[in-house]
């Protein structure tokens, strides 16, 4: 598909940055894994290698250019981590801005320790957070899709079709024949098995992609190669295009750009 100039604005307007904590072997363990996943679906991650330059103040421009500017952060927690100064004085201001700050969520992600590693550490104040726990031996992607299904929930927060039962209700009483194709299929997913994510996923992509004015297509592509490579599509995958797919609603159909 190509993407015109006014989809790239949107994109740029819909962009998203992670902040990537970490310590020691996470960097390559962990740290850059997250770092090319979110970058596969077009999400920003603020990663101090890319961001920071020669001669910079480190703990300043980490803070005033990452902690205080992103979105979202990733704290990934090993041994090592624990054990380094200044990494847990990260999380400190991470959670600072966390409580302050409502729009800001961290996701802490217990690399290789327990609960109770953390739970006698200085920085125990993050298992007030829902953590998850992840194994070297693991692959990131489950996490990264329950990640991006999180950022892409916040973000329909902010626009009119909030759930599909309201986009219906709304269509339903528009009686526009314009609107029938779009109201007559997203009846159709009532008709699948409630844990049937790919038809549902399949179906709200297709409706997606007849869109004029498309959002998140960088998303939209790579789970469609997910679905062309059959691969399973699970419940984080399912609600990220359906979030979506009511985000670029609430941008075409308020705007009567449907088509």
């Amino acid at each position: 598909m190509i993407i015109d100039d006014y989809q790239l604005k949107i994109q740029e307007d819909n962009i998203i940055k992670i902040f990537l904590s970490f310590s020691g072997e996470g960097r390559q363990q962990y740290a850059v894994k997250f770092l090319n996943f979110f970058n596969k679906y077009g999400i920003k991650c603020w990663y101090d290698h890319h961001q920071l330059l020669l001669g910079d103040l480190i703990k300043k421009e980490i803070v005033n250019k990452g902690i205080e500017t992103v979105d979202y952060s990733i704290i990934i927690i090993n041994k090592t981590f624990l054990s380094r100064r200044w990494p847990c004085e990260e999380a400190k201001k991470l959670y600072e801005r966390f409580i302050n700050n409502s729009r800001h969520i961290i996701f802490p992600i217990l690399l290789d320790i327990e609960k109770d590693e953390l739970k006698n550490s200085q920085i125990n104040f993050l298992l007030n957070i829902k953590y998850q726990f992840l194994k070297s031996d693991q692959s990131i992607d489950k996490l990264g899709f329950q990640i991006l299904n999180r950022i892409l929930q916040d973000k329909l927060k902010d626009y009119k079709y909030s759930k599909i039962d309201i986009l219906i209700f709304d269509l339903n009483n528009r009686n526009n024949k314009r609107f029938y194709y779009l109201y007559s299929n997203i009846n159709i997913l009532e008709k699948f098995n409630e844990t049937d994510y790919n038809n549902k996923t399949i179906i709200l992509i297709c409706l997606t992609r007849f869109f004029k004015k498309i959002s998140f297509i960088k998303i939209i592509n790579n789970i469609t190669d997910i679905i062309i490579d059959k691969k399973d599509i699970n419940f984080d995958i399912y609600k990220i295009i359906e979030s979506i797919f009511l985000i670029n609603a609430s941008n075409n159909i308020t705007c009567e750009d449907y088509i």
